[in-house]
């Protein structure tokens, strides 16, 4: 597959798990919290394995692509994606998904002293930084992290779309 013209490049997500040998299953039923696919493939013993992952998907194109979203609670106040079943999240940008362990991802918010939960909440966007941002009228709480922030997890993982466009 050719890389577009319009600097667009169409790779799902499934096209990059079966690429590197996973089996990858969209879920619709909500049997599990925050979960949107499940990767089955191999693992190094030969034994099936069931990984389950919440695919954050890109949803403006435009925006910078340096800051990623993470939700504490989500709009009914209940735990956001972050505290789902997911093993792993992948955040979708225009050429790549950043793949990290959820549960790692978690402890770092926790532990890296970045994320300002002790000064006031913002109510917009362009300052949720490292602060914790709510809509007025809204349970949720979340806020931006730098995709820099996540090269110094264990588990990260960049998933290139252009490489399985020039395949």
């Amino acid at each position: 597959m050719e890389a577009l013209s319009s600097q667009e490049i169409f790779i799902s997500f499934e096209d990059l798990a079966s690429e590197r040998g996973y089996s990858p299953e969209k879920i619709k039923n909500r049997d599990f919290n925050n979960v949107s696919h499940i990767l089955k493939g191999k693992g190094k013993s030969e034994k099936p394995i069931s990984l389950k992952f919440d695919v954050k998907k890109i949803k403006n194109k435009k925006q910078n692509q340096e800051w990623l979203w993470v939700e504490f609670k989500n709009s009914l106040g209940n735990n956001g994606w972050v505290h789902g079943d997911a093993h792993f999240v992948a955040f979708e940008r225009n050429y790549d998904f950043i793949i990290v362990n959820r549960k790692e991802l978690l402890e770092w918010l926790g532990s890296s002293k970045k994320i300002r939960y002790d000064l006031p909440f913002v109510n917009l966007a362009k300052k949720a930084k490292y602060r914790i941002y709510k809509r007025s009228g809204k349970k949720e709480e979340i806020t931006q992290i730098n995709a820099k922030d996540l090269e110094s997890l264990k588990s990260y993982q960049l998933w290139k779309k252009q490489d399985a466009a020039s395949t």
